[in-house]
Order: C-alpha cells, then structure tokens, then sequence
C-alpha cells in the first residue's frame, strides 16, 4: 500500500465558483470572497462567467478584468473576460455590477485551458466541458451510521452509487478522512484504521496518501476495475478509535479550500489516473452528526479577583459531557448543595435549583463577604465531592491591588479554518466558557472585506464595558510565521500573510509602529518554527506561551507541542527572551471549533488524542489572566502592552509576582534581588519554581492549595536578567507569570 503523495488524480487548476457565496456589505457597492486556486505563482487562464447580470467587472486581488463583451445583452449568458494572470493559492475575489440576487443563480469559471470557449452551454454542460464529467453524473453517497457520540470509536460504511450515465473502468472515486482520526490501513484486520471494499466487488484501493489538496485530509482513493452501470453501487468500511471529541453537523460535499467541512469518508470522482476528482453535488452527498454525551461533569466557576463591595457577584455551574461539551438533552443531577469556603471553612451554602440560566448551566448570586480568598464546592449529601471552583480573592474596598480577570483571545470560526458560527464563539465565551473578555483572531487570508466589516460589527455588538469586554483581532500568517493582532477601537486595518505586499511582517509592523490603541504578538513559537528578525519591540508585546499545540516555554516542558520534538526551528519563549524581547505571557486555545476558553477535552489523554479538527491540537484550552482597574478594551489593551497579564493551561489560579517590589511586567533596578510570589491554586499544588534568564534559580515542592514566597538571589548577574514565576498543580496544569525585567546594583 502506498502512503506517500501519487499523482494518481489530476490537480483542479479549472474550477468552477459559486457566486452565491459572495458576500455583501451596506455601502461597499461591491459583492466578494475568498477563493483558493492551486499553486503559489501567478499563471495564465481563461475567465467566464455565468450570469443574469449585465456587466459584472470582476476584481481578482489588485486587478481589474472588465467584460470583453461591450454588446451587454440581457438575459442568462456567458460574460467573456478573456485570458488573465491569475494568482494561484488564496486571493480576494470582488464583482461590482452584480446584485446579490443576481450572484446567488451566477458562477464563474477559471479555466488552465486558455482557448476554452463558452456560449450557450448550461452549467451541468460547462462541467462536463471542463472535467469530463458533471456533478450530478459524479454519483451518490449514504453511510451508516451518520449520527456518532463524540469520542466512541465508529466503523463508517459508505455506500457508493453510480451516477446516471455511469463510470468507465480505470475511474477513480477519492474517499476522505479527517487526520484527527486514525490513519487508514488494509493490512491488518484487527487494528484501528482497516479499511476493506465489500467482497466481490470489482473495485479495489489503490493508494491511500496524504491528500494534496488539505493538509489535514487522507485520501483513500479507489479504481474500478470494470464499467460501472448507472445505479451500480460498492460499499467501502472503515474503522477509526480516533473520532472528533466536540459536537458538529460536517455537510460541505465540495473541498472548496483545505479546510473545507467535509464529513468523513466525504467522496469525489474522476474518470482516470490523471484527470480532476470532481465534488458530488450537495444533495447526493452524505453528512455526518457528531452529538454531545450525556451530562456527566459540572465545572464551577468564581470571577478572579475583585474588592469586597462589588455588587452582583456570581458563581457559574456549567453541566457538560465526559470531553466538556455541552449536552443536547438529558437533565442533569442537581441532587448536591454548593458550599462556600474560606480557610477551608464553610461561611455559605444554597442549592442550584432556580438560578438555572439554560437546561446545563446555572448563576447562583453571592452574599455579601469580608475580605478573604474564596472557594466554591458541590457536594452531594452523603459529601461527595463532584466540583471545586478556582479561587475567588476578595480585597477591602480600600486596596490599591488591581482586580484580576479572566479570558481567551485566541479562537477561530469557520470564517477561517474552523467551524462554529462567529455569533456563536461570542456566545459559548460568555455564557460556557465564563470569560470576562474574548477576542476571535480568524485568518485574514481566508475572509473577504466584506466579511471582515461584518465581524467586527458582530464584534462591537458584543461588547458590555464593566461586564464582557470583546477585542477586535485577526491572525496574520506570512513569510515570519503567525501573529495576531488586536486593538481597543471597533476598526482594525486588515493585512494578509499570503497576499504578496502583505506577506512581510514588517509591513503590518510599520504601519501599527507608534499607535498604542494596537498590541501583536506570536503563538506557538516551538509549534510554528517562530522567526523573530523583524521584531518590532514597540507593537510586538505579549506571547502565547501555551495554547491547544501544548507549552512554548521551553523544550523541557513535558507539555511541548508535538512539532517540536522532531523540529529544531523553532523559538520558545525563553529563546526570545534570552534575545532580548520583551514580552508578556498570555495563554490561549488557537481553538478552531468557536469554543474560546473552554474547548472540548479528553480529560484522561492530554497530549495523546486530537483535541480539534486539527490532528496537531492535542491539549486543551489555555486562559489568560489580566491584571487591570477595569473591564475595558482600553485597560485589556494596556494590560497586553504592559505585560500585566500571565497565563495558564486552563486552571484558574491567583498569581502575584515581583522582584524587590517591581511588579509582573515592568523593568527596574534594585540593590537586594528578592522575588516575592503569592499564589492561590484551583488544585493542590505540586512544583513552584522561579526563573531567571531561563534557568530554574529556585525550586519548592508543595502540597497546599495557597503558598506565600520570599526569596533572595545571591548570585544575580549585574547585566539586566529576566525573573517568571512557574507554578505546576499535582492535576498537572500550569501557570506562568510574565517576566520582570531587573537590573542588579
């Protein structure tokens, strides 16, 4: 069996676009999309559109392509725009002159073929034109079963049907699998991942490889031996142990991008080695239900820090399945009582019932209390223990301590390469993942202007100073690698990693350099291959030092991305520092399924199962914590640039830190080196250690939940060293404070 890349089947440099998934905005006077071609030049080919329209002007990034057709003649047509250079990869589609009722019944072709030629043919006749064969004559798919629980193991059956003018023999049907799930093998029967066609079926596998189109698709692609009749049909089965852990309808029956969603064992079909896999038609493809579990968890969360006399505060229940989704059905068990505990004593307790805010999640109001550092249990009767909260502080009203507060601001939607809607990604952080601020950083190559405009009006709309504070932000992907970038305005100017000016960091940078309304950072150092030469101190200010790839700190870290081990290329966060960079730490998801905070997760196998779409996202979601007098895009932005935030892998825990009085974040000088840390853990904590230069200086075992820290350094060097304090629980979670840049002497 093959596994490497074949060129058994063509690759699609003519396709046909849709233009109902054009996208329009109030004012622009123009419709556009994203589209994605194959290759990374810019080559040659023929344009048509079809289209009630009368004279469309179509805009592929920086250039114009006007009709060569001036009759302009009513009515259904082909429009000829002649023979163009083309950028192949992703670009930005925009049409003028079309209306969005026109768009939703038009289509534009992009042909490699330059004297390709239309003029009265129907769209099935162009397909045929251009491939050989048409959508609805590519055949039919069912599989069983279609509706799977999250995370069981599954053997899919597809069953495939012949189209009504049938195959030739030598044709070939492409079946794809998501790299989450196990690889396909035919070797051996009793391991995860057999693929078999049905016996005495005149087909057979003849390569399964890594597909060229999505690199996060398998392709198992199938020859016939002999003719296939019109309703001639054969069944391929495959078993996975692997499954996708979060709940999603995958329905797209065409791979427009890489990122498509497209269901498992989703089917495309060619009529020989060497010719273009061409897309079922949506209503003679399969779709695949991946549901939520029953409620099994209940996960209980206070806000972080606040002062004594803030009114309103709340404790949050939130019910989920065994990998932290929610439940479609299913009533949970509210038979426990939810205790409030000080000093490990008891001061409150109330039942959940009435303060359900949804069938699986509840808003339970909190007394009025003194200063003190709090924690929420629910325990059942007997004294059970079924959840404990994150530590509460509460500080007297007269403290100069700034509250803490908790967020996400790394997620995507399916307006990039994830899926979820973008309204939802607002949703599940307020009201699931019980974020008090959020921010969606989508890939700018892969929407539209349009779009873009529509986010951040979604955006601003979800906005709530005091209570929900959302970032306007996207990622950026280009010749140095991922960064994103936000801002406290409502507007943001958008650059494209993979549109040529764009494709420098510098230009993002030089354009941001000196506006203190905009802060960027990287992600994913070791994960990525970071590159750090056009390093803009002034915008560049903060890293994600652990997200869903796992831990950036250093490659000691057992929770280091899975790139990383075989990768040397990449920076960890200790390397930048070392460089000179100063930067604070926030942790993040880069969570592709809209689920900012609070991402689907296999409690038992961190690091060992695909926590996303991605085969690559292993762990779960990471939070930031930010230190600020208020809940506001201007403070969470301040907080950024100053470095007064720091980050853990998920678990709510309290951090102070300093260095002879220099708090997290800032730089200074001092005659004694003395590193003072508080922390307050969500679970009994195992390790706190301290890091100088990214080394560890100093080092305790613990085993409370809370821990007060003096220490002296006796041999601090006299140049500028950088000091972090990193805190790891005995469930394994932790935390990293940001640096504190001092100067001995």
């Amino acid at each position: 069996m093959n596994n490497k890349p074949s060129s058994v089947l063509g690759t699609r440099h003519s396709r046909i676009f849709a233009l109902n998934d054009l996208q329009a905005y109030h004012g622009t006077g123009l419709l556009d999309m994203t589209f994605w071609l194959p290759g990374t030049e810019t080559e040659p080919r023929r344009l048509w559109m079809l289209t009630p329209a009368t004279a469309p002007v179509v805009r592929v990034n920086d250039s114009e392509f006007p009709p060569r057709d001036n009759a302009n003649p009513r009515g259904f047509r082909w429009v000829d725009y002649g023979v163009v250079d083309m950028p192949l990869g992703f670009s930005q589609l925009r049409v003028s002159g079309i209306s969005v009722p026109e768009a939703a019944s038009s289509h534009l072709v992009v042909s490699s073929d330059p004297e390709m030629t239309f003029s009265n043919e129907m769209l099935e006749e162009a397909e045929r034109k251009l491939w050989g064969i048409s959508r609805a004559e590519a055949g039919k798919t069912t599989i069983s079963p279609s509706r799977v629980p999250v995370g069981e193991p599954v053997t899919f059956t597809v069953r495939y049907e012949a189209g009504p003018c049938g195959l030739p023999a030598g044709a070939l049907v492409r079946f794809s699998i998501p790299k989450a799930f196990d690889l396909p093998q035919t070797g051996n029967p009793e391991a995860t991942g057999f693929t078999i066609i049905s016996p005495g079926t005149p087909v057979q596998i003849c390569t399964i490889e890594s597909s060229e189109e999505s690199h996060e698709k398998t392709d198992i692609i199938c020859r016939l031996d002999q003719p296939f009749a019109a309703g001639d049909t054969f069944e391929l089965s495959y078993r996975t142990d692997r499954t996708f852990l979060f709940p999603q309808i995958w329905s797209e029956s065409e791979r427009k991008y890489w990122y498509s969603n497209t269901p498992p064992l989703n089917a495309a079909t060619a009529l020989g080695n060497g010719r273009l896999p061409v897309s079922l038609l949506p209503g003679n493809t399969h779709s695949v239900t991946f549901a939520a579990g029953p409620p099994e968890r209940l996960h209980l969360t206070l806000p972080g820090r606040r002062f004594c006399t803030e009114q309103q505060l709340e404790l949050r229940g939130v019910f989920t399945d065994h990998f932290r989704n929610i439940p479609e059905g299913g009533a949970p068990d509210t038979d426990f009582d939810v205790l409030l505990l000080t000093d490990g004593r008891e001061v409150w307790s109330t039942a959940p019932q009435n303060c359900f805010a949804s069938h699986h999640t509840f808003r339970i109001v909190l007394p009025s209390l003194t200063p003190g550092v709090y924690r929420a249990e629910a325990r059942k009767k007997n004294g059970k223990l079924l959840a404990r909260s994150n530590p509460m502080e509460l500080l007297p009203e007269d403290s100069t301590t700034e509250p803490i507060f908790w967020g996400e601001i790394h997620a995507h939607t399916e307006r990039s390469d994830g899926s979820g809607t973008y309204e939802k990604l607002w949703r599940h952080a307020r009201e699931v993942g019980c974020l008090e601020f959020a921010a969606a950083a989508d890939h700018a190559c892969y929407f539209s202007d349009n779009e873009w405009r529509w986010m951040q009006d979604v955006t601003n709309r979800q906005n709530e100073k005091g209570r929900f504070v959302t970032l306007v932000g996207y990622e950026w992907a280009g010749r140095q690698v991922h960064r994103n970038v936000y801002t406290s305005r409502e507007r943001l100017q958008l650059f494209r990693g993979m549109y040529g000016p764009q494709r420098n960091l510098n230009t993002v940078w030089n354009h941001f350099h000196g506006d203190r309304e905009v802060v960027g950072g990287p992600h994913g150092g070791l994960a990525h291959g970071l590159k750090w030469d056009l390093h803009d101190p002034d915008v560049e200010r903060f890293i994600e030092i652990y997200s869903m790839w796992g831990a950036s700190d250093i490659r000691d870290n057992p929770l280091i991305p899975n790139f990383a081990k075989t990768n040397p290329n990449g920076l960890s966060a200790n390397d930048l520092l070392q460089q000179g960079a100063k930067l604070g730490f926030t942790g993040g998801g880069d969570c592709h399924e809209a689920h900012p905070g609070f991402s689907s997760e296999d409690p038992n196998r961190q690091g060992q199962t695909p926590h996303a779409f991605a085969a690559v996202l292993l762990y779960r979601c990471g939070l930031t914590a930010a230190v600020m007098p208020e809940l506001s895009r201007k403070a969470m932005i301040h907080a950024l640039r100053e470095r007064k935030t720091y980050a853990t892998t998920g678990a709510r825990m309290l951090l102070d830190f300093n260095v002879s009085g220099i708090p997290m974040g800032s730089e200074g000088s001092a005659d004694i080196i003395r590193c003072q840390a508080t922390v307050h853990a969500q679970d009994a904590l195992q390790t706190v250690e301290i890091i100088r230069n990214g080394e560890t200086v100093w080092k305790q075992d613990a085993a409370e939940f809370d821990t007060e820290i003096e220490w002296e350094d006796p041999a601090a060097p006299a140049r500028e060293s950088y000091f972090y304090l990193h805190v790891i629980q005995k469930d394994g979670q932790q935390a990293w404070s940001s640096p504190v840049w001092i100067t001995a002497g």
